[in-house]
């Protein structure tokens, strides 16, 4: 389900089967060497517009968790997201980054962190578009399987 008003009511009302909340975790800057970070978020949008549709009604997708690359409390600022969300009765909260970065992090959150590399889908023809992301999904499916028993 998405965040908006219509869609979260129907989470608030149903918050005993959804259960999953996923958090795109998108960094930002102007820096003309960072300009692969807007082809990492293109990918991420992609991606959880696939989550959701599939999984209408068991997910949620969160707006996305923005930083600063070389942001030094991001780590912190999340755990209270993750916080809200565990207080709010979501069962299971995953991460979803094309940032290397969180890999580093990984070890020391509790939660599920689902690392994919950049792809810029985007920038392919439909037909290819749709192969990488079903792969993508194939990946993430088995990860949601695996942590929903």
């Amino acid at each position: 389900m998405k965040w908006t008003t219509n869609e979260l009511n129907q989470v608030i009302e149903n918050l005993e089967y959804i259960d999953t909340i996923i958090v795109p975790l998108c960094p930002v800057s102007l820096k003309k060497e960072n300009i692969s970070l807007a082809e990492q978020r293109e990918d991420l949008i992609i991606l959880t517009s696939e989550i959701e549709r599939t999984y209408k009604g068991r997910v949620v997708i969160a707006p996305e968790f923005t930083y600063l690359p070389e942001e030094s409390n991001k780590k912190d600022r999340l755990k209270g997201w993750y916080e809200e969300f565990k207080d709010s009765g979501i069962k299971h909260v995953f991460y979803l980054t094309c940032d290397f970065d969180w890999r580093q992090l990984e070890s020391d959150m509790e939660e599920s962190l689902i690392w994919l590399p950049t792809l810029n889908i985007n920038s392919l023809d439909e037909s290819s578009q749709r192969v990488i992301v079903d792969k993508q999904l194939s990946h993430i499916n088995a990860l949601f399987s695996k942590k929903w028993g």
